[in-house]
């Protein structure tokens, strides 16, 4: 059916649990925490600075994990997928059943998706891209509340503000799209951390987003309660996505300013690019499920 058609595919699924169902052949799992053992590829084997971090990084860790995976064993990969135990993107709806609290994801039981359909589900044909579908923060045109307000809304705005200021150090960002990514008020769930990318665009994104992050932590051991401890990981999500749109934008309209031709090219890219983020639940039951990183 095509599904080892590819090579260059290197597929991972990041956990730090037991996952509730078999991942298909062509997924390399890549464990975390206490899902560490031996003959497994573990976080402090591949990536033995970030294992003390996980705990305030989850998935993040991974995918700095991952990154070194491919340096170091697979430097003839042409694309990249990512999942979670929990989460995946798939190039087409599966449940068509929203989440009732993120409601661009859906919520996928088991009994759906085990089984070797699973493999067919899963599988991003030659697409380039597969990413979840895309959010916008705000729907009145006169109003724009962007990733600084929203941020500031759920979480510590000052930790953005840190993240931004790394990246600019990192050169990540440049200090003239600051403004355009306090205000960029598209966002694609899971950044570069959920879905496939091709790989030489999503090494140089996550090595990006891992300077920044290093430098975070050296500079801000700033705790965080409960979920909120996460705060790099949720920054790298919004900083990911950003440069997902600028790849995007300028695919759909090269050398044409994004904010002039931004309805046009969201449909473009959304079109070609754009899958369905799910939620994996247990059983059939078809419940509110929260997001949780």
């Amino acid at each position: 059916m095509g599904r080892t058609a590819d090579d260059g595919l290197v597929y991972a699924c990041i956990t730090h649990v037991t996952p509730w169902l078999a991942f298909p052949d062509y997924v390399t799992t890549i464990h975390l925490g206490e899902a560490q053992g031996e003959g497994r590829l573990n976080l402090r084997d591949l990536a033995p600075e970030w294992e003390p971090h996980h705990p305030v990084l989850g998935g993040t860790a991974g995918s700095f994990a991952l990154k070194n995976y491919l340096r170091t064993q697979r430097p003839d990969a042409t694309r990249v997928g990512l999942c979670q135990y929990r989460k995946f993107v798939s190039p087409r709806r599966i449940s068509g059943v929203q989440d009732r609290k993120y409601r661009a994801m859906d919520v996928v039981p088991t009994n759906m998706i085990d089984g070797p359909q699973f493999a067919e589900m899963l599988w991003p044909q030659d697409a380039p891209f597969v990413v979840s579908g895309p959010r916008r923060f705000t729907r009145l045109p006169w109003y724009r509340r962007g990733y600084l307000k929203e941020y500031a809304r759920d979480h510590h705005v000052e930790d953005l503000l840190r993240f931004t200021a790394e990246a600019v150090e990192q050169q990540v960002l440049r200090s003239d799209e600051v403004l355009a990514f306090f205000r960029e008020d598209v966002i694609v769930p899971g950044g570069v951390e959920l879905g496939v990318y091709p790989a030489d665009f999503w090494l140089e994104c996550i090595e990006g987003i891992e300077r920044t992050v290093r430098a975070c932590v050296a500079r801000y051991p700033v705790p965080r309660d409960g979920v909120q401890a996460r705060a790099w990981s949720f920054c790298a999500e919004r900083l990911g996505s950003f440069l997902l749109l600028k790849r995007f934008r300028a695919e759909a309209a090269p050398g044409l300013v994004a904010r002039h031709v931004e309805p046009v090219n969201r449909a473009i890219w959304k079109r070609r690019f754009a899958g369905q983020l799910n939620l994996i639940v247990e059983g059939g039951e078809h419940k509110g499920y929260t997001a949780g990183a």
